[in-house]
């Protein structure tokens, strides 16, 4: 690109200085008042001017002529070519001052003035933007005009778009500024030389990787380098190359710097000819490879190294590529499968694992590979080459890729086989042991180091409260009485100070649960061996419950009776002839009857007699076992103002042999509830009433509104007809009567009538929609959004709109309701996208709060969001009517039937960046 710059830049500099000398000879010829056979005109003046020789040449470029008067204002140039549409737009009247000036840095405007008072030639350079946002370059030169007695007569020049220029300017120098950003901070060395291979030109990172200054090596060539021999062997064949003008690359070459250390380089380069095709020189690079040399000898010394370490390893090693293969394998790996360690390299994992092992090792290296930290270790089995299964302890290390070997794991396989049979065994000792003292009927604990190390399920069930379950890490000595706390702490002591005792006797010691509740105990215990460390083994007996399970029981009546007591149902009990033998507090409560004197009368005579019948025959199918159970109201009668309602839940009453004796339940008082159930009948039946009484007024309104929607329709239609129809004879008839201002006027009326008409008819479907009646169903929104489409590209097929329209998008709506909604949204799409070339409609639907919600969006004219309130409201607009069509009723129309659909409807927008209608539908 700088070689086509350098040499395109000549020719257009030629050709723009001929092109100014074209111009500034015509235009000093007509300031002399000399003529050109353009300027020639007919006798009687009238005639049409001749085509001057300079317009074709302006035709033909793109080039702009302009003038101005002596004032400094644009003029017009009889017969010149029309502006380009670089020039400033309706610039003929404009003066200098307006349009150039304010284009100009303040420090150059002010130098500018001075060329102008002077009256010398002038030079500006413009920067526009253009109606697509794009910015352009203008160039503007000119040179003052006088007349034959020396007056100014203004300036005259030409106009030229250097956009390309100034780009082209700009692209070669930001390249030239990477360039040399390149080989400022590049880590090679750059450098040239000429046809003898000496060195003309180095940059400073050259002189650095060769150990010398930059200025040193300079008129030197490559073998002429302190500490390089050329008679080396392989300086003869790149001697031998080069001077056969061929490329090289990564020639390796080492030389002794001044402290006696080798440096290594390595160089590339390619021969570079002059614009006639003959040989110049060579350029290319140099880099220091000392560093890497070291690195590969360090590297070579530690595989030798690691080699010897991997075959001599105690445990079992090996390299697994990524495919699942070995690729590497030790002595003691082939031992531990029973094969000879070379005979492993090459084959696949899976032939010495069971299925399933091989299958879980291959899924763990494939979730290594995609980034998973490998695990610390896992257990695997593999097969001997005797047909046994070894268990096996396998340790995954990820190898990644280096220069020389490509990605593999590293895998430590330890054969576990015993060590696993032996902790098989153990696990199953231990868990039957547990199992036996878990399952202890009698309270145990095992204290070690004066902590509890198990307690069994008994034990817990003793001292724990309900929602705590262990006892892990307590000292035993808190589950005592503080008033037996020291006792026994002095008994534990005296035990464990004698080892010849070997157990501790029996002794009735005061307990307390972890609440504080106090337990009677007869503690023991024994000593124990537990994981090689002494232990002691606590037997607890609750003593108390034996002693206490007669008070146990009369608190339990106690208790029974109280709750008894104490709820507000009825609770009762009958015997076969459906007499009362029991009954409760509650009865006297609701009913006000004593509850001794009730007792052995018939239920049924405290059954409102209108009930009675029925409460009898329920009590005869549960006595005679026909239900398990009943539930039925009735009225009770009280000495109160009068009945009560109660749900009676009826069960038998059985004896020890399962026989029926009688019945027993509950009676609950629902007076309260059934008196609100008639006070919300009565007020359902009047509710109904109010709702007829409003429907046939909304009816009748409705039939009022359509009458005068039709009177609207009719009455207004017939005299916008009338007024567009004689409009039109005017127009036909009189037409050439009337000048150019009554035509346009009649063409107001008549576009005006006809607007009236369509605002009718919007208005008319509006209220249609609030009377049509709604049929539900599946529909495919996106089909009838693609039918829409289809029909806006028949009716504008000149447009290109890229449309997007998400498939099978359903909803539960009317189908001709909902393809209203969704025609005057896409038209509108369509429409305000109507300026733009790379117009965009979406339709799409996305989840909002768990909410689906369908969206039509576009990058049209957009709208500002300060007016969003009163964007479906009927007539109005955000834009003038001579921007965009329409009538202000579409956006109510969509409103009216997102409404009747029980959804929702919003808009966001920002303007020139196109809207976007969100809008939900009730399923």
């Amino acid at each position: 690109m700088e070689n086509v710059l350098a040499d395109a830049l000549p020719f257009v500099a030629g050709a723009l200085a001929g092109l100014l000398a074209g111009v500034g000879g015509i235009l000093a010829m007509r300031s002399r008042g000399g003529s050109t056979p353009a300027e020639t005109v007919t006798a009687d003046g009238a005639g049409p001017h001749l085509q001057p020789p300079w317009r074709d040449f302006f035709e033909l470029s793109s080039d702009w002529l302009w003038q101005t008067d002596a004032a400094l204002t644009f003029v017009d140039i009889p017969g010149a070519p029309p502006s380009p549409s670089i020039a400033p737009p309706g610039i003929i009247g404009r003066n200098w001052e307006d349009v150039v000036i304010p284009q100009l840095s303040p420090d150059f405007a002010t130098a500018h003035r001075t060329t102008l008072e002077r009256r010398g030639p002038i030079t500006v350079a413009l920067t526009l933007t253009s109606p697509t946002g794009e910015r352009r370059h203008l160039e503007l030169r000119g040179r003052p005009l006088f007349d034959s007695t020396g007056c100014f007569r203004g300036y005259c020049g030409i106009g030229r778009e250097t956009s390309e220029r100034a780009r082209l300017e700009s692209a070669l120098e930001r390249a030239e500024e990477r360039f040399h950003a390149v080989l400022t901070h590049s880590a090679d060395g750059y450098w040239e030389q000429d046809t003898n291979l000496r060195y003309t030109a180095v940059t400073a990172r050259s002189g650095r990787l060769a150990d010398l200054a930059a200025e040193h090596l300079l008129g030197s060539r490559r073998w002429d380098l302190p500490g390089v021999s050329q008679t080396d062997a392989p300086w003869a064949d790149h001697i031998e190359q080069i001077r056969q003008i061929a490329s090289f690359s990564n020639f390796v070459f080492s030389r002794r710097n001044a402290a006696g250390d080798d440096i290594w380089l390595s160089e590339s380069g390619v021969p570079v000819f002059d614009e006639r095709g003959l040989f110049a020189g060579y350029c290319g690079v140099t880099r220091d490879i000392t560093a890497e040399r070291a690195r590969l000898l360090a590297l070579q010394s530690r595989e030798t190294h690691y080699r010897a370490v991997f075959d001599d390893a105690p445990s079992a090693l090996a390299v697994i590529d990524t495919d699942g293969t070995w690729k590497s394998a030790n002595a003691a790996l082939g031992r531990t499968l029973g094969v000879a360690a070379e005979t492993l390299v090459g084959r696949p994992l899976a032939d010495f694992q069971p299925e399933d092992d091989a299958r879980d090792g291959q899924a763990l290296r494939a979730r290594i590979l995609a980034g998973e930290p490998p695990p610390a270790g896992r257990e695997t089995r593999f097969c001997h080459a005797d047909g046994t299964e070894r268990r096996c302890r396998e340790t995954l290390a990820w190898q990644p890729a280096t220069e020389d070997r490509p990605d593999a794991f590293v895998a430590v396989i330890e054969d576990i086989t015993d060590r696993h049979a032996t902790l098989v065994a153990l696990q199953a000792a231990e868990s039957r042991f547990r199992q036996l003292f878990d399952q202890a009927p009698e309270a145990m604990l095992v204290v070690q180091d004066n902590r509890i190390r198990l307690a069994n399920l008994a034990c817990r069930r003793l001292v724990c409260p309900p929602g705590m379950d262990g006892l892990d890490g307590l000292d035993p000595l808190e589950l005592i009485h503080p008033d037996d706390r020291t006792m026994e702490a002095e008994r534990l002591r005296h035990f464990l100070d004698d080892p010849t005792l070997e157990a501790l006797p029996p002794l009735p010691v005061r307990y307390q649960r972890l609440d504080g509740r106090p337990l009677k105990i007869e503690a023991s215990g024994i000593r124990l061996r537990l994981d090689g460390r002494d232990a002691l083994l606590f037997v607890l007996r609750d003593v108390a419950r034996w002693l206490s399970a007669e008070q146990v029981l009369r608190e339990s009546r106690a208790m029974y009776r109280d709750v008894v007591e104490s709820v507000n149902e009825i609770l009762f009990q009958t015997n076969a002839a459906h007499r009362l033998t029991f009954l409760n507090r509650a009865w006297r409560h609701i009913t006000g009857f004593d509850t001794r004197l009730s007792i052995g009368q018939s239920l049924l005579d405290f059954v409102v007699e209108d009930d009675r019948q029925r409460v009898e025959h329920e009590l005869m199918s549960i006595r005679g076992g026909y239900a398990d159970s009943a539930r039925f109201e009735f009225r009770l009668r009280t000495q109160k103002s009068g009945p009560c309602w109660v749900e009676a839940t009826v069960r038998p009453l059985r004896d020890s042999l399962d026989q029926s004796i009688g019945t027993s339940g509950t009676l609950d008082d629902i007076t309260d509830r059934k008196n609100a159930e008639q006070s919300q009948r009565d007020l359902n039946v009047e509710l109904e009433t109010r709702v007829r009484v409003r429907t046939s007024q909304l009816e009748a309104s409705n039939r009022e509104l359509e009458a005068f929607s039709y009177s609207v329709s009719h009455d207004l239609r017939a005299p916008l007809r009338a007024i567009d129809g004689f409009a039109q004879i005017v127009a036909e008839d009189y037409g050439p009567y009337l000048d150019e201002t009554g035509r346009e006027y009649l063409q107001r009326i008549r576009a005006a009538s006809q607007r009236m008409a369509c605002l009718i008819d919007d208005l008319i479907d509006l209220a249609r929609l609030t009377r049509q009646t709604m049929k539900r169903e599946h529909v495919n929104l996106s089909q009838i959004a693609e039918q829409i489409v289809t029909e806006l590209r028949l009716e504008d097929p000149d447009r290109i709109v890229d449309v997007h329209i998400e498939p099978n998008l359903y909803a539960a709506a009317d189908r001709g309701l909902i393809r209203v909604a969704l025609d005057n949204l896409l038209r509108n799409a369509w429409k305000f996208t109507g300026r733009r070339h790379d117009a965009q409609i979406r339709f799409h639907a996305e989840k909002r709060d768990r909410h689906l919600v369908y969206c039509i969006s576009d990058n049209g004219a957009g709208f500002d969001m300060n007016f969003a309130s009163k964007l479906f409201l009927p007539f109005h607009r955000m834009h003038g009517i001579n921007e965009f069509a329409g009538t202000g009723i579409g956006l109510a129309t969509v409103q009216r039937v997102i409404l009747r659909h029980e959804g929702t409807i919003w808009a966001e927008s920002t303007p020139e960046k196109g809207a976007s209608f969100y809008f939900t539908l009730s399923h």
